[in-house]
């Protein structure tokens, strides 16, 4: 079985990779990613994984963490994963999304960024990795059928 990372304070070129890797399979499985991100929590200074969909709100964030789990178990075993504990998943609605989104003229592409200290929209954050913003996405709203 896959490798958890260890997540620290610093950002590293393994946490970048794991999360690139898990956005792959997510993408693999139509997760419908509209927006994803590490994100270095302030106060905690801890960082952790964003994952924004519509889906989120559409299946349930229950069901989007067993989709994520379920990519970590079938892992091979030189992959590096990233644990439940460090992810969070979101709809569309999220506040560092809607901040951004807020923040940024036009539809602009954004991705693969490093936004350090960063004040968007009334919304701080002391660091961050950028993987996707896709405007298109977000601006979904899903039937619950869907």
């Amino acid at each position: 079985m896959a490798k958890e990372i260890f997540i620290t304070q610093w950002f590293s070129d393994e946490m970048l990779l794991a999360g690139e890797t898990l956005l792959k399979h997510l993408d693999e499985t139509n997760a419908k990613v509209a927006a994803a991100f590490w994100i270095l929590e302030d106060k905690d200074k801890a960082w952790e994984l964003t994952i924004v969909s519509p889906l989120v709100e559409n299946e349930g964030p229950r069901n989007y963490y067993k989709r994520i789990n379920d990519i970590n178990q079938s892992a091979k075993i030189d992959e590096k994963v990233v644990s439940l504990h460090d992810i969070r998943v979101s709809n569309n609605n999220n506040r560092i999304v809607k901040a951004i989104k807020n923040s940024v003229l036009g539809n602009a592409v954004l991705g693969n960024n490093r936004l350090g200290r960063n004040f968007m929209s009334g919304v701080y954050f002391e660091d961050m990795y950028l993987y996707r913003m896709d405007w298109e996405l977000l601006s979904q709203k899903l039937d619950k059928a869907s």
